[in-house]
């Protein structure tokens, strides 16, 4: 089977939609500002030419304003994805 969208980082999309799940989990007022630094990920996982370095700053971003806003990706079960999101390549 061909693939239809053969640009489009599969394993690092899984990753995201991990982290949004367990974000919607947490039903935090200020969920909707966590969302939008993922939907700017996965804006850049699907398009092409892929920038690493934009994925890898955004996925910064998103661990920076999680730790600020108190959120422990450990604990809400997404440090692994997160983790590996920030060293893309």
């Amino acid at each position: 089977m061909v693939d239809d969208l053969p640009d489009i980082d599969e394993a690092a999309l899984r990753k995201i939609s991990r982290i949004d799940r367990a974000i919607v989990k947490m039903d935090r007022d200020d969920q909707g500002a966590f969302v939008a630094i993922t939907n700017a990920i996965e804006h850049h996982l699907e398009i092409w030419p892929r920038d690493p370095a934009t994925i890898r700053l955004l996925a910064q971003a998103l661990d920076t304003f999680l730790r600020a806003r108190g959120v422990d990706p450990a604990a809400a079960g997404f440090a692994a994805q997160l983790r590996s999101l920030t060293q893309y390549s």
